[in-house]
């Protein structure tokens, strides 16, 4: 899928457990299907998990996970509780971790009994997210491929990816909206972002939003790369419920609007020549809700 993937497999996975955990190396094994691009997922019998990197440049993105999941605890939702971290020797030192496994499904709208409901409870995650102490936190920037940097830096890949994607998109009008979403000023104070809040990294239990995963990319930075949400995962009728719990300016919600479109061309005009279906259908899908698709 990428020129940096790292080889994976079963034999592989087995001899890390070997090595590092032998007391879960009888436990059954199985790879999890994920539409996610960064890490290789394996179900350690009924209550494990292990996160392994399956590509190069996710291997600093799992390291920055490791270190700061333990500083996530207590939030509203759940987050992943680390059990075994290790670093196997891939050629290089490549990081991984044992968490516990946490009960639910995707978080996709069929597993949500009310969309108010779990904008409600997403936003409520958010507030307190941007609460937490951020001393000695990681800055946007590459080490999280910059989610929550200025909107501008970004601009030299942007703009480019909406020209790929001209057959797709009305590129005239996102071109005008990102260039609406630069022009806004950044706010006073930044805060801690999860950096990738999309339903294959939030999890429902009980028609309930219960577990938000995936903290690679978790930094100090822009809260608006998260407020995107609002276009990639809120149900379209709790949008303007989740941006009154949350108290957003106008200036952030266009820069958040920025943040979405940022998102999805990205990833659509990589993706879309068949490796990742999953994800162009998750991309073209937020456009639409941009209105930004054509007909």
């Amino acid at each position: 899928m990428h020129d940096d993937d790292i080889f994976i497999d079963d034999a592989l996975i087995a001899r890390l457990l070997r090595q590092h955990t032998p007391q879960w190396a009888d436990l059954p094994c199985e790879r999890i299907t994920s539409s996610g691009t960064d890490n290789a997922l394996y179900q350690l019998g009924d209550t494990l998990l292990l996160r392994l990197p399956r590509r190069g440049h996710a291997i600093d993105l799992i390291a920055n996970e490791l270190d700061w999941l333990p500083h996530m605890q207590g939030l509203p939702l759940s987050v992943p509780n680390l059990r075994y971290r290790g670093t196997a020797d891939l050629s290089k030192p490549v990081d991984f971790g044992i968490f516990d496994w946490l009960d639910g499904d995707l978080a996709t709208p069929d597993k949500l009994a009310d969309p108010v409901e779990a904008a409600d409870d997403l936003a409520a995650f958010l507030r307190a997210l941007h609460e937490k102490d951020t001393t000695g936190a990681p800055r946007s920037g590459p080490l999280n491929n910059r989610r929550g940097v200025a909107l501008d830096d970004l601009s030299p890949v942007t703009r480019p990816a909406i020209d790929m994607l001209a057959d797709e998109i009305d590129s005239e009008a996102a071109h005008r909206l990102w260039k609406r979403a630069c022009a806004r000023p950044l706010p006073k104070q930044s805060v801690w972002l999860h950096g990738d809040l999309k339903a294959d990294n939030l999890l429902a239990r009980d028609g309930r939003l219960h577990a938000v995963l995936d903290w690679g990319l978790a930094a100090v930075g822009d809260p608006a790369a998260d407020y995107a949400t609002a276009w990639v995962w809120i149900d379209p009728a709790a949008r303007d419920r989740f941006r009154e719990v949350l108290g957003l300016s106008d200036d952030d919600w266009l820069r958040a609007e920025g943040w979405a479109l940022y998102g999805a061309v990205i990833a659509l005009s990589y993706y879309r020549d068949g490796r990742n279906e999953a994800l162009c259908r998750q991309c073209r899908l937020t456009l639409s809700r941009l209105q930004l698709l054509l007909a």
